[in-house]
């Protein structure tokens, strides 16, 4: 098995754990395997200890506001010494429109985990779209005739070009960049290149004090999904966030995000 792919199954075990209800209030679990002592974590919220006592706490913190808790991957990410997860948590898995939608970012360093981020939002309840914040909506009519490698290397020079106009806001990116096929998973935006164009051309209109401020901390790529994780300013508002693209020949044509912001936040994931 490759590293990248023993890292991703290192990860997963999180989850098989945490529904499972092994995740333990002292120590002794899947936690110590995965995590470094010195694991440093990054959330919106009030910080966490360093090393597994600090991700027990975090796993431990949603068994208690879910009990029973289901941990569903909806879709992850292994590239380099990241692995990224997206997930569901919810007491009915079966509902994509309950719950909590998660995303983690972890860091290797060897065998284990050396730094992690987390973030979560709670499920809406319905979508402009119709469509959950975690479904795969985009359905490929053909080949893109490049290996993965290949393919994860364009549509990550690609996107990454494309993320940096987006964040700035600049609307003139979208008919350069956007596919005339464009599913979108957010709460209140539309389908289409079209609202998108028109959410950065009214959001960058916005005073300085309205306007969110992006710095991407991470860049991860696997086959036709990029992902970006970010530090994110909204006036007193400070946190992580989290934008997933699709692309299919160099366009992008699906868009997961997940905001996390959390008034006075001390760790915004520096």
């Amino acid at each position: 098995m490759l590293e990248s792919e023993r890292r991703r199954q290192s990860v997963l075990r999180i989850y098989d754990a945490l529904t499972a209800g092994r995740l333990h209030t002292e120590s002794g679990d899947v936690l110590e395997t995965i995590f470094w002592p010195e694991a440093r974590h990054h959330r919106s919220s009030q910080p966490l200890r360093d090393g597994p006592a600090g991700a027990r706490q975090l796993y431990l913190e949603l068994r208690t506001r879910l009990p029973g808790v289901v941990a569903t991957v909806k879709r992850t990410v292994s590239d380099g010494e990241f692995v990224a997860v997206h997930w569901q948590a919810s007491t009915d898995p079966r509902d994509e429109f309950s719950g909590e939608s998660w995303c983690e970012f972890f860091r290797f360093v060897g065998e284990k985990v050396a730094e992690h981020w987390q973030l979560h939002v709670a499920v809406p309840s319905s979508t402009v779209s119709g469509r959950s914040v975690f479904s795969d909506a985009y359905q490929r009519t053909h080949g893109t005739g490049h290996g993965e490698a290949a393919m994860t290397a364009i549509n990550r020079e690609v996107a990454s070009a494309a993320f940096a106009r987006f964040i700035e806001f600049d609307h003139t990116v979208v008919a350069d960049h956007w596919g005339e096929v464009y599913l979108q998973h957010n709460e209140n935006i539309p389908d289409g290149p079209e609202a998108i164009r028109r959410s950065l051309e009214e959001i960058g209109g916005l005073p300085d004090e309205f306007r969110p401020s992006f710095t991407v901390v991470v860049t991860v790529a696997e086959g036709d999904l990029v992902w970006f994780l970010e530090r994110v300013r909204v006036g007193n508002l400070t946190g992580l966030g989290v934008d997933i693209l699709r692309l299919v020949d160099r366009r992008i044509v699906e868009h997961w995000d997940i905001p996390a912001l959390r008034p006075g936040s001390v760790d915004a994931g520096q």
